[in-house]
């Protein structure tokens, strides 16, 4: 029994020994396979900064692009706002002068009409005169016609008496019939 315990305290030397070279071993192994994961884990951690970092570089760049456009586009509107208000203003002004150019070429027509009216109202009066002037003119010429044929009338009855008793009353009536249809 006391070699066996002896063998067993050399075993367990010798074991302990080789147990603790393998444990050594073992505990260097793991050593190795955590630096490696640190090492990864560092690298994955510099990589994701990294990557952070050039989304962040990216964000703050679009973030300016938008800003920049968006600047752009607002001086756009604000010029095309502008515009459209100069040209609405313009337009305005030029339907006000219009307008006011229609009222006085309304006015300025009334009173052409009103100038016609008065001109055609005169010349009405005027021609209406000399209608009257015409008629009286004409009853004048037939009462002055009706007495020169009734003086040649007694004059061709005293002609025509000296003749009648020449020629015959043939004269007398023809001029009766003449003057019958100058009185109709």
């Amino acid at each position: 029994k006391d070699k066996k315990k002896g063998d067993d305290s050399e075993l367990t030397t010798v074991d302990l020994l080789n147990r603790a070279a393998l444990r050594i071993e073992s505990l260097e192994r793991q050593l190795m396979w955590r630096e490696e994961r640190m090492m990864q884990a560092i690298s994955a951690q510099k990589e994701l900064r990294e990557r952070v970092l050039q989304y962040h570089a990216d964000f703050s760049r679009e973030k300016e692009e938008i800003f920049d456009i968006t600047a752009d586009m607002t001086r756009q509107y604000k010029g095309m706002q502008e515009e459209l208000m100069k040209k609405i203003h313009g337009l305005e002004a030029a339907i006000s002068e219009q307008r006011d150019e229609l009222e006085l070429a309304r006015l300025a027509h009334e009173e052409t009409r009103k100038e016609k009216d008065q001109v055609i109202a005169i010349k009405e009066a005027e021609i209406a005169e000399q209608k009257q002037k015409m008629e009286e003119m004409a009853i004048e010429f037939g009462e002055m016609l009706k007495e020169t044929l009734d003086k040649m009338g007694e004059r061709i009855e005293v002609t025509s008496s000296s003749w009648e008793n020449e020629t015959g009353a043939p004269i007398m009536n023809r001029l009766q019939e003449f003057k019958l249809n100058v009185a109709d």
